[in-house]
């Protein structure tokens, strides 16, 4: 009885494991794979055509998307109708060159995944990016600029490498074309300068779109050491007239004339080995700088510079002293001097505004200076009491290279 009873317990089990079994599996049903095709399309298309991805998928009505990815970003959008497996691609892609990967997506489960490359349109018109640098270059044929063309379609999109392009320029009675091939989107070439000054026009052409006119400026090479002179109304050390020093033509070593505007500074050296200067700009070539004269007689060594790059030679301009002596009268308890009159080198009056020194001294020391310019050729100073008190004084009185001594000169 034991043995039939543990049978019938083993029957049984098995049968409720298979009803358990067939049950489970019922309840676990496999669902419908969604299998997924595109329609046929161009795999390769031209920037501004309409593109459309048209799918077919096996179940109806499902809630799909299509993210997109291209060198400008991304974005997700949505079929063209509610339900729909058909979408078209933004013009904001579409007119763009560059390859666009597509992926499709249900419920953040990926679909399908595909490419698209976009090229560039050939039946627009083509447009001309022209970039011309440097816009100055300096004669002698070393420098250079460079000609850079970007032939593009009306979507901007560059053009296909390979792409023809005439670049042309002029110079003088020169002219000159040739034909480039873009390549990584570009054409260019290096534009050199010529050995004269002047203007270069420049051009580029891409089947029949032409490019504005461009221009590069060819300025003249480093001066080259140059000759000056020197012209005055006379040769008197009045302190009034005025020297002019002049250069010839200054040039580069291609006979180019330097441009205008070229600072040339002046150095003057006096007896004394002081130095003075002044400067001028060029202008066609030259510059002329003025000096006022000396007051007194001296000789002057003069060379003129442009700072860096040329020099000129050195010359001699002496001055001789106008004034040979003048009379100095003292007057009102010898407080009120008069020096004067200043009579220059013809016996006519010293013009205005002649300087006139007067040095005070008392007990061998200098105690003042006081300086006054004529005034009709005559020059006044004086002494107040409040200032210099009575007493015995040394005076020295210089004008225009003449000095006289006064000693013991008493002050009431």
């Amino acid at each position: 009885m034991r043995i039939k009873k543990k049978y019938i317990t083993i029957v049984l089990s098995g049968i409720l494991i298979c009803v358990v079994s067939i049950a489970f599996k019922s309840v676990l049903k496999k669902p419908e794979e969604i299998s997924v095709t595109v329609s046929a399309h161009k795999k390769i298309a031209e920037a501004g055509d309409p593109m459309v991805l048209d799918f077919k998928i096996n179940k109806e009505e499902i809630d799909i998307e299509l993210f997109l990815h291209t060198s400008y970003g991304s974005t997700t959008i949505q079929p063209d109708t509610q339900g729909g497996t058909r979408f078209t691609i933004p013009e904001f892609i579409a007119n763009k060159k560059g390859t666009v990967s597509y992926t499709l997506f249900y419920e953040k489960e990926n679909l399908y995944q595909g490419e698209l490359q976009i090229e560039s349109n050939s039946k627009t018109k083509v447009c001309l990016e022209s970039y011309i640098g440097p816009p100055s270059i300096i004669a002698g044929g070393i420098d250079y600029a460079m000609q850079v063309v970007i032939p593009a379609d009306s979507y901007d999109n560059p053009l296909p490498d390979s792409t023809k392009v005439t670049v042309g320029h002029q110079f003088l009675d020169t002219e000159k074309k040739k034909e480039l091939r873009s390549k990584d989107m570009i054409a260019w070439q290096n534009i050199f300068s010529y050995n004269p000054s002047g203007r270069i026009l420049v051009f580029s052409k891409v089947n029949e779109t032409i490019s504005k006119e461009f221009s590069i400026d060819v300025f003249p090479s480093l001066p080259e050491n140059f000759q000056i002179q020197s012209n005055r109304k006379h040769s008197y050390a009045d302190g009034n007239q005025i020297t002019q020093f002049i250069t010839s033509i200054i040039k580069d070593k291609y006979g180019n004339i330097i441009s205008d505007g070229s600072l040339v500074k002046f150095i003057i050296k006096n007896t004394n080995g002081l130095l003075l200067h002044t400067q001028a700009s060029t202008v066609n070539g030259q510059a002329m700088a003025k000096m006022l004269h000396p007051d007194h007689e001296d000789t002057w060594q003069v060379k003129a510079y442009i700072h860096g790059m040329a020099e000129s030679n050195s010359i001699t301009v002496q001055y001789t002293k106008v004034l040979e002596d003048f009379n100095t009268q003292f007057k009102k308890g010898n407080r009120y001097v008069t020096v004067g009159p200043l009579v220059s080198f013809m016996g006519q009056l010293i013009p205005d505004g002649a300087m006139v020194i007067l040095e005070i001294f008392k007990e061998n020391k200098k105690i003042d200076t006081k300086v006054e310019t004529s005034s009709n050729g005559v020059a006044r100073f004086f002494l107040q009491e409040g200032f210099y008190a009575s007493g015995k004084y040394n005076i020295t009185i210089k004008a225009l290279g003449v000095e006289k001594q006064y000693n013991d000169i008493e002050l009431q």
